[in-house]
């Protein structure tokens, strides 16, 4: 009666199978950059082949993260706003492993360019915790 209405139940669980993959991925360890400069910066991935990943601003005292394949390497252009073509740092950062999360703080250096610290925490971190 309805010829639209046989594709609603293998897109429903396709749906359904979509979201039980990424409750999967969320558990995995995330790694994320926290803006401690009083500066907008420009966080810009490069990608193995060279070519640069899309930029990201981040506000002064801000924090942005991303959850990548674990165990990987990723590099990364920091640069301030006002002059993205002058890059402040440029480093490769480790993806966290299984079960670990990594914020990477950027602060200043007091000369002009940028000191990146890594704070590694367990997983679970910052997760609700009904058993409370």
């Amino acid at each position: 009666m309805f010829p639209r209405s046989r594709h609603f139940r293998p897109l429903a669980t396709l749906t359904c199978l979509a979201c039980l993959v990424s409750v999967g991925r969320a558990d995995a360890g995330w790694m994320g950059f926290r803006n401690d400069t009083s500066l907008t910066l420009v966080v810009q991935e490069t990608v193995s082949t060279g070519r640069p990943g899309k930029p990201q601003k981040i506000f002064a005292n801000e924090t942005v993260r991303d959850t990548p394949p674990a165990g990987s390497q990723r590099a990364y252009i920091i640069a301030d706003a006002a002059h993205p073509d002058k890059p402040l740092f440029t480093g490769r950062f480790a993806a966290p492993a299984d079960g670990e999360n990594v914020l990477y703080v950027i602060k200043s250096d007091g000369k002009g360019g940028l000191v990146v610290e890594a704070v590694k925490s367990p997983g679970g971190v910052g997760k609700h915790n009904p058993k409370r």
